[in-house]
């Protein structure tokens, strides 16, 4: 996973301009409505977060689909220009759309259900709030190899990239984990008043080459584990070939 992270740094250092201008680009799109609900759920006014966190999908997933494009690029070498993100973000509008909506869904509920068993003064409560908050991580790690999946995949549908995303995250839970780990402390560190400036200028492409990178190892990881399986097995029908009986001076003789 730590080889993830420095090649992942690599990257974006490799386009640094890009990145910044892309970076930019995102928080541009993005960050508004994104920013005006988590105001008002600081606020307490639970209607209008929700509210603003909905219709700020409709901006976040194409931006989302725009960062990733660039960002895949980038971990495979190969050169972008500005006009790519835009044009993934009409390329991907619709799908990157349910993924993300589906995803936003996901964690108002879980957020509501916190808070509201965060009132319940019993055992009941404390226990619920506990599950809450794990899954709460849980959808949070979904994030790392939502983007990615939403331009890997062939299989355009949400429950595909849903359940790849869910066997990623419980396949792996210790890499999901430390990499999650990771890239929240990098986030908290960035909004320091003395590095405020980085989310705004590389943070957010940063992440997304991180959680391609990171993607694409458990994609190779899996393929490296099929490969075996099938030469196992290749290697079992082999031997399988041959046959008990014996031919002339107790030798086993293969079949025809």
């Amino acid at each position: 996973m730590f080889r993830v992270v420095w090649k992942s740094i690599k990257d974006v250092f490799d386009e640094m301009f890009l990145m910044i201008l892309t970076n930019l680009l995102w928080c541009a799109i993005s960050a508004p409505l994104l920013g005006l609900a988590a105001y008002a759920a600081i606020q307490g006014a639970a209607l209008p977060a929700t509210i603003l966190a909905m219709l700020g999908v409709l901006p976040l997933g194409p931006a989302n689909a725009g960062i990733y494009t660039i960002a895949q690029r980038a971990t495979e070498g190969r050169t972008s220009k500005v006009s790519m993100f835009f044009a993934a973000m009409r390329e991907h509008a619709v799908f990157s759309w349910k993924i993300y909506g589906a995803w936003m869904a996901g964690l108002i509920t879980i957020l509501f259900n916190y808070t509201f068993y965060r009132d319940w003064n019993s055992g009941a409560g404390a226990f619920m709030q506990v599950l809450f908050i794990y899954m709460f991580f849980i959808w949070l790690a979904f994030l790392i190899y939502l983007g990615p999946l939403m331009l890997l995949q062939s299989d355009k549908r949400l429950r595909t990239v849903a359940r790849n995303a869910a066997l990623m995250t419980f396949g792996r839970p210790i890499f999901t984990l430390v990499t999650l780990v990771m890239m929240v402390a990098i986030s908290i560190l960035a909004m320091i008043p003395g590095l405020i400036l980085l989310p705004g200028l590389i943070l957010f492409a940063l992440l997304s080459v991180w959680g391609f990178n990171a993607t694409n190892r458990l994609i190779e990881e899996a393929e490296e584990r099929r490969r075996k399986a099938e030469e196992e097995a290749a290697a079992a029908a082999g031997s399988a070939n041959y046959s008990n009986e014996k031919g002339r001076g107790g030798q086993v003789r293969p079949r025809d």
